[in-house]
């Protein structure tokens, strides 16, 4: 189930050479990206050379994680990639699974259309080693509000115009807060011209890429889990069963979207806007994200899941530990809500 022995390290030297020699980051930034220093990063070039993992070209493929990858696609019903992991601290493991996962979505993104994106570690992670591919047929825009400018990560409009630059598209901001003071304030603000004219894309997306939100978020900052300072919504949040939110909407461990007025005062993408989307991905790695992982999968919403393997190992103990009978949703089935 694990990684085979040599395997382990191969992996990651792979990973370390797409970014250098394929993707053409700097020792720097992929020190940004790993949390490697430029000398280890240097050294494992040079051991990924006499390996011949460097040859003419990358060896792209991770082999190692078919086992994982097939085992979790059974189990849950949705089909997953599993990319090298790195545990270091969650900022750093989710930017390096961002950065791995980076080639798997680019394949899947069309030529023309519509992609919505989210923002996070994640997603950023996936930015910053994307590979510069012509699409200017593309229109690219945010799936939800951003959160507030101490959260520079959490700002969808800067992955927008990245995403942009990287395909030479179209980038669609959305000036609007991701979460309102009330119901109506929201309702003013999707009426704004400037807003509207971006959110009114949401119901002809043609694919979208997206974190996911978890409790363990909180080790960072209650804003980053819930958007606010009040550590009352996280408590509640907790007793509701709040396993993970999918761009703001809520779901417990079987998938099913819990209701609450807090979503009601998000500037987000609906759930039947989602379901909609014929390439949903969903990028998410932490053990603190295994039952976000589990629950989202569930939900049906999602049409494909990126992972590391350690945090796939992790899922696969905890589905182990979970009461037998347990049957993988139908495929990409519609989320069931609960309120």
């Amino acid at each position: 189930m694990g990684r085979r022995g040599g395997g382990q390290e191969d992996s990651m030297l792979r990973l370390v050479a797409d970014l250098y020699y394929i993707r053409g980051l700097s020792l720097k930034e992929i020190s940004e990206i790993t949390s490697l220093s430029p000398a280890t990063i240097s050294r494992m070039n040079r051991l990924a050379r006499e390996r011949k993992v460097v040859t003419i070209s990358v060896a792209s493929v991770d082999s190692d994680f078919d086992d994982i990858t097939q085992q979790l696609t059974t189990l849950l019903g949705t089909p997953f990639v599993v990319t090298p992991g790195h545990r270091v601290d969650p900022v750093q493991q989710a930017r390096i699974g961002g950065a791995a996962a980076a080639p798997y979505v680019l394949e899947r993104l069309p030529y023309d259309g519509l992609v919505g994106v989210s923002a996070g570690h994640t997603v950023n992670g996936m930015l910053a080693s994307m590979k510069n591919e012509p699409r200017p047929r593309l229109g690219i825009l945010p799936l939800m509000g951003g959160w507030n400018a101490s959260y520079t990560h959490l700002d969808a409009n800067t992955v927008v115009r990245g995403l942009a630059d990287c395909f030479r598209a179209t980038g669609y901001p959305l000036l609007a807060p991701a979460l309102s003071a009330s119901v109506e304030l929201r309702h003013t603000i999707l009426l704004n011209d400037t807003v509207s004219a971006t959110t009114e894309r949401w119901d002809h997306l043609d694919a979208a890429v997206y974190g996911i939100g978890a409790p363990g978020m909180l080790r960072t900052s209650t804003y980053a889990w819930t958007g606010s300072d009040d550590q009352a919504i996280a408590r509640e949040f907790a007793e509701l069963g709040v396993v993970g939110n999918i761009l703001g909407h809520l779901y417990d461990v079987d998938g099913k979207i819990i209701e609450h007025d807090w979503t009601e005062r998000l500037v987000t993408v609906s759930v039947e806007q989602l379901a909609r989307i014929k390439t949903s991905i969903a990028l998410l790695t932490g053990d603190d994200k295994v039952r976000a992982l589990v629950g989202l999968a569930r939900t049906g919403l999602s049409s494909l899941i990126i992972t590391d393997d350690l945090t796939a190992l992790s899922t696969l103990e905890f589905l182990a530990k979970e009461s037998p009978g347990k049957k993988a949703p139908a495929k990409r089935a519609q989320a069931t809500l609960t309120p």
